[in-house]
């Protein structure tokens, strides 16, 4: 149930999200809005203390549940990861992987830094928000406003003018070349091993992996049930389940509830059993 609850909300977050990134009238500004306002980032750059205790707060309580549900580009990094899945024999691909801790916290500090110094592109360059802004601006924006426009065309011969031309705007060639090396160091890590820039480059994920480490509800394995099958960690797209340790790394866990989906005897979400 908690993995169907994640998917159906990630969904609507993620088509929402992307919706506000294409619409060039500013009607859907109006209506989803607040789902621009509820990102880490803009929350924080906002100053808006309201949305980061309530993000911060739901993160001690159950974990990294920004990152699967709201942040567009983890959200982005799954529904590759599906098709991979697809792909290359199944859901049950993945493997744990030791956390490489030199490279989480080391990308934090760069972000720190820069955020304090106002470097701005290499703070908009890591930022997830900002990472899926771009990609959905330059790659889904020209064919977005391209369908309108031809819309637009049919409509205006038949005497309609409920749709307008709207011109197309291509970005720099920097930005363009920051956008496709974003997409393509993401996609190639999805694609191969799930979550692994989630957990590994993005430095949102990285400062709320440090809340999650102690989160209330964390899912644990019961030792004395457990058979060694192994499916958990199988199923595990954040590499974080280390089957013959019995050990979860909570900081990179992101409560997709793919393991809970898995193993419906050993696992259990805080003191609560499945």
């Amino acid at each position: 149930m908690l993995r169907k609850i994640r998917i159906t909300l990630a969904t609507l977050v993620f088509i929402g999200i992307t919706a506000l990134f294409l619409d060039f009238t500013g009607t859907l500004h109006h209506w989803l809005g607040w789902l621009a306002k509820i990102q880490f980032m803009p929350a924080l750059l906002a100053t808006n203390i309201v949305i980061g205790s309530i993000l911060l707060f739901a993160t001690v309580l159950f974990g990294r549940v920004y990152c699967s549900v709201i942040c567009p580009l983890g959200i982005m990094q799954d529904i590759i990861s599906w098709f991979a899945s697809k792909r290359k024999g199944g859901k049950f691909r993945f493997s744990f992987s030791p956390e490489k801790k030199w490279i989480r916290y080391g990308v934090l500090a760069l972000f720190f830094v820069a955020f304090v110094f106002g470097a701005s592109a290499v703070v908009s360059i890591l930022e997830p928000y900002s990472s899926f802004g771009r990609i959905a601006q330059n790659f889904l924006s020209p064919i977005y406003i391209g369908i309108n426009n031809i819309l637009a065309y049919i409509a205006e011969r038949m005497g309609s003018y409920a749709f307008y031309e709207k011109e197309i705007w291509i970005k720099s060639g920097l930005t363009l070349g920051i956008t496709i090396a974003t997409f393509v160091a993401i996609a190639y890590l999805a694609w191969k091993n799930g979550r692994t820039y989630c957990n590994t480059i993005c430095p949102v994920g990285t400062f709320l992996g440090l809340v999650s480490k102690n989160a209330i509800f964390n899912i644990s394995i019961n030792e004395e049930k457990c058979n060694g099958c192994g499916l958990c960690g199988k199923s595990c797209k954040a590499a974080c389940i280390d089957t013959q340790n019995h050990s979860i790394d909570y900081s990179r866990c992101v409560v997709c509830g793919d393991c809970l989906d898995n193993c419906k005897k050993t696992l259990c979400r805080g003191n609560i059993p499945p």
